[in-house]
């Protein structure tokens, strides 16, 4: 079990317990929750909450029965419990009374859509007065670009309103009834090479006999690659031997093989999405000097490209004031090409913009 996703008490949890610990008894503490929330469960449900929160404590957080008239009582360790369970109930408070305060909607997104994102917000400003803020923005971090990350840190918010609007991956299956999902571009997967580097594109199978640095085994870039080197049946001499590392902390890792590069020493290969790769390509923030030693080609399988979705994604049905934020995004999205990658004659004739919104496909 990791550090993190170990079952700890959420706020419901915290909520219940600390009714025990007024009420003195379940009976009592099933009767308060009901009269004070409007929140319903049984006898059997607090017991389980309380041995859960003892498991995650280690040891018994109230002794039951043992007080007057039955009641249970706190131990040492429940104590310090206790105070934990007010604050977690204070920050779930202030966060909903912030939340229910502003009308602005909140945007959620990664590192590398800061070109989508800042352009969104200034010409937002531009259509209404100074000093009116029309979407907030949030920024997860690299690692978050991980599917079960992603899903925590953005779809769960989305559905409980703490975000309005995602931009990332297509929502999984299970949030098909609760999430409406619309196509912003697609990125392709794209190799970081020497300039001198004889093509215009690497194919798959010349990319596995190199060593690489790659994404985490959990990204959407390197599934999509294990996932193509396997149903292509490409001649893979195994990830211990191809793979130099495996980071979403791609900007050091360019910088030092562009440095290779640059001083004409032979160096791994960097794999990255097309809109990840943008910022470091030429006339772009990272793509400064000495970028002409360097050189990104698309990865390819014959004429296939290794592509990814980008959606924008909001509560379904969608709300009437996000749609011009919508439009808006994929006017964005469509008038900013490289995000969709370097096009070279490996591409069919799909690199056209997204059209309007299609149905969910599940992932």
């Amino acid at each position: 079990m990791g550090k993190v996703r170990d079952r700890a008490p959420d706020e419901w949890d915290c909520v219940v317990f600390m009714a025990v610990v007024e009420a003195g008894t379940r009976q009592r503490a099933v009767r308060l929750l009901a009269d004070r929330y409007d929140e319903h469960i049984t006898v059997e449900g607090v017991r389980t909450i309380l041995l859960k929160i003892n498991r995650w404590l280690g040891r018994p957080a109230l002794r039951e029965g043992v007080g007057p008239r039955g009641k249970a009582e706190l131990t040492v360790r429940g104590r310090r419990f206790q105070r934990f369970c007010e604050r977690v109930r204070s920050l779930y408070q202030e966060e909903r009374g912030r939340l229910a305060e502003s009308d602005v909607p909140r945007l959620v997104c990664l590192p590398h859509h800061a070109t989508i994102v800042k352009t969104l917000y200034v010409e937002m400003l531009a259509q209404h007065p100074a000093g009116v803020e029309k979407v907030g923005i949030e920024e997860l971090q690299q690692s978050d670009r991980g599917n079960e990350s992603f899903f925590d840190q953005a779809f769960w918010p989305l559905t409980t309103g703490t975000y309005h609007l995602a931009i990332g991956q297509p929502p999984p299956a299970e949030f098909r009834d609760e999430l409406q999902s619309d196509l912003l571009y697609q990125s392709q997967l794209e190799v970081l090479v020497p300039a001198d580097y004889p093509g215009d594109a690497m194919p798959l199978a010349e990319f596995v006999r190199s060593v690489s640095h790659v994404p985490p085994k959990d990204s959407r870039a390197r599934i999509l690659l294990e996932e193509r080197i396997a149903a292509r049946r490409i001649d893979d001499p195994g990830e211990e031997r191809r793979v130099a590392s495996a980071t979403y902390e791609i900007g050091s890792v360019i910088e030092r093989v562009a440095l290779l590069h640059e001083c004409g020493l032979s160096s791994p290969l960097v794999l990255a999405p097309s809109d990840i790769a943008l910022i470091y390509k030429p006339g772009m923030r990272f793509g400064g000097a000495g970028v002409e030693h360097s050189k990104w080609v698309p990865l390819h399988h014959e004429s296939e490209r290794l592509t990814l979705e980008v959606h924008v994604t909001t509560a379904n049905p969608r709300p009437n004031h996000l749609r011009p934020i919508v439009a808006l995004l994929k006017k964005i999205c469509a008038d900013q090409p490289r995000l969709r990658g370097e096009v070279t004659s490996v591409h069919h004739d799909d690199v056209e913009p997204p059209g309007p919104v299609y149905a969910l496909d599940p992932v």
